[in-house]
């Protein structure tokens, strides 16, 4: 579903990826973990187009994601829940919702991909006529997922969704990304909460120092030594 392929890419002169790559396969959850300022970030946003490589593809669905604008690429599935949610907080619940679905065919579904976010997160339902700005940091988190979901996504990408929040509420949202992978949408998570992340995960990655540094399921990983010592601190 998504391939990345010798990835470089640069902040002006400043290089922080050096030839990554890794893939995406359909309707798995794929996590990448990483030290702060190892390069996730920078992963996702190329990934969606927000950045241009210097050097390496990415393609989404067989299609190279820097060749077409970035709404094109929102409307042919790939969605992004940033690390600052980037929500409106003068606006409604309902209208940070809504504008998930600008594209022809999700506004044509609003309805009823509005019913399931709701059935997700019984929280955003019950605050849909409240500014965004009177939510708490959990609460916004769960706008912001619904949001991107609002897109009808086929795949569904996750920048730190769990940073901040309390711990009931980061059981929760793990639980609803769970939910969200059985209904056929593929995940590509960056997480700091490496426990949780990896039981989700049929794939992980670590990115260190902008690159790849080993991969595996995440079984492989949450029995591995060294991943154990320097991310799990067991």
């Amino acid at each position: 579903m998504l391939e990345i392929t010798n990835l470089n890419v640069a902040y002006g002169h400043l290089q922080v990826l050096w030839d990554v790559s890794l893939t995406v396969e359909e309707r798995h959850v794929t996590v990448i973990i990483g030290s702060n300022g190892a390069g996730k970030t920078t992963t996702l946003k190329t990934s969606l187009g927000l950045l241009k490589p210097l050097a390496g593809n990415v393609l989404f669905m067989g299609e190279d994601v820097h060749l077409r604008p970035i709404h094109q690429i929102v409307a042919r599935g790939l969605s992004l829940v940033p690390e600052d949610r980037l929500l409106f907080p003068d606006m409604t619940v309902l209208e940070n919702l809504e504008l998930g679905s600008f594209a022809p065919e999700p506004r044509r579904r609003r309805k009823a991909t509005l019913d399931w976010v709701y059935e997700l997160f019984p929280r955003v339902r019950d605050r849909k006529k409240q500014k965004v700005r009177t939510l708490s940091g959990g609460e916004q988190q769960m706008v912001a997922v619904g949001r991107a979901l609002m897109a009808k996504p086929k795949l569904l990408m996750l920048d730190e969704p769990s940073l901040g929040l309390a711990p009931l509420i980061v059981q929760e949202l793990f639980r609803t990304i769970r939910k969200i992978n059985q209904e056929g949408i593929s995940i590509l998570l960056v997480e700091q909460n490496v426990q949780n992340s990896l039981e989700l995960a049929h794939r992980a990655y670590v990115i260190e120092n902008g690159r790849i540094t080993s991969s595996g399921t995440g079984r492989e990983f949450l029995k591995d030594t060294k991943i154990r010592e320097a991310y799990l601190g067991l």
